[in-house]
């Protein structure tokens, strides 16, 4: 069985050089959305809130799919 080392979701290739740089962005990205989330979010909205944010990186592209959580009703 294989564990995972990440607690993220990413899909970019970047140069040995670049990495770390790529990885701060993502955080940054990351922690706007959670920031923006948790001052806006209205508790009878029914959202429970922020499961993964999956950051997918292309050149002059950065594509952002958020997902989110619902209350069962």
């Amino acid at each position: 069985m294989y564990n995972t080392t990440q607690g993220h979701h990413s899909l970019w290739f970047s140069k040995p050089k670049n990495y770390s740089e790529g990885l701060q962005e993502d955080q940054n990205i990351r922690d706007c959305i959670k920031n923006y989330v948790q001052k806006n979010m209205r508790t009878s909205s029914g959202v429970k809130g922020i499961a993964p944010i999956e950051i997918q990186k292309r050149i002059g592209l950065i594509q952002v799919i958020i997902f989110m959580g619902f209350k069962n009703y």
